[in-house]
């Protein structure tokens, strides 16, 4: 095993498209969060004309409030749930794309062929493969994490007064349904765990399509199809469904990634229970540890099916 890990070493060090997601992703989400942290700096309520006295002193609590709310996703521990969250799509994208292309490459180069003659089980080959695939990922999600943590040191958001964020119910009623105070920061994790479970689901369905598939681009298009596909058909399933039925759609992969997260945002109080997904029609609402239990399943039967279509395959490149 150690040798194919050091092999893969080999390939993978003079690829540039691995090193541009791995780094590119934390450099990108950094970017973004720079320019999202100088934005809730500049917060202002603006009006004309003579304005009575007691108006002005509402505007200036508007203002306060606006100011302290903007601030909230920049305060450590918060901020590596932002930071995170915004690098979501692409740590998914690029976790896709990497298992598409470190798996269906070898079948467009025609080097499966020398992976099934030296091993005939592929086993090994493919654990050594998933071991690199997962350890890549991690690399890009700890340093998004890492980012998270230390840049509110640096990029300094001035937190207002919080405490007008706790005071005159109408101006609360101004802001989206989420925490007016700090975020532990083992509720930050728990989101940000979730949504590295969305990446590995990204790898993990784009692997296995391009490993039936033989194909890096066929695998990440299939991938794509599918979770649009499930999206739809658990909609319209839970539109129509009654009685145990609706638990069917509850089922699926995509479906229980959302939940996952809305879970994990409600369990860390940076949002309400019951808006989102879960207020649509047909929805039930599953208890979290089991919802989690589903997801684990779906991994576990996403990568077991690589090493079953691998080990099937008929090599004839």
């Amino acid at each position: 095993m150690g040798s194919l890990l050091r092999a893969d070493w080999l390939r993978i060090r003079r690829r540039w498209d691995v090193w541009i997601i791995v780094l590119g992703i934390p450099v990108l989400t950094l970017l973004a969060y720079v320019a999202g942290a100088m934005s809730a700096g500049n917060v202002h309520v603006f009006s004309s004309g003579d304005v009575p006295p007691e108006l002005q002193a509402q505007i200036a609590a508007e203002e306060a409030a606006l100011r302290a709310f903007s601030a909230l996703p920049y305060q450590f521990p918060r901020s590596i749930a932002t930071m995170v969250e915004g690098a979501t799509l692409w740590l998914i994208l690029g976790a896709a794309f990497l298992a598409a292309s470190m798996l269906g490459n070898e079948f467009s180069w025609g080097t499966i062929r020398n992976v099934a003659l030296f091993r005939p089980d592929r086993l090994r080959y493919l654990g050594a493969r998933l071991a690199w695939l997962v350890g890549l990922i991690l690399v890009t999600f700890v340093a998004t994490v890492a980012l998270g943590a230390i840049v509110p040191a640096l990029v300094r958001v001035d937190p207002g007064n919080p405490a007008a964020l706790t005071g005159d119910p109408s101006i609360r009623g101004m802001f989206p349904p989420g925490p007016t105070g700090p975020v532990s920061l083992g509720g930050a994790l728990l989101v940000a765990g979730s949504l590295f479970c969305m990446a590995l689901a990204g790898m993990a369905l784009a692997g296995l399509a391009a490993l039936k598939f033989r194909s890096t681009a066929s695998g990440i298009l299939v991938a794509g199809i599918y979770a649009i596909a499930e999206g739809i058909l658990a909609s319209l399933w839970m539109s129509q469904a009654a009685g145990d039925l609706r638990y069917v759609p509850q089922m699926g992969l995509t479906i229980r990634l959302s939940a996952l997260l809305g879970d994990a945002q409600v369990a860390a109080g940076l949002t309400t229970a019951g808006g989102g997904q879960s207020s649509s029609p047909g929805w039930v609402a599953l208890p979290p540890l089991l919802g989690a239990a589903i997801v684990a399943v779906w991994l576990l039967g996403l990568l077991g099916l690589w090493f079953v279509v691998l080990r099937r395959a008929d090599i004839d490149e």
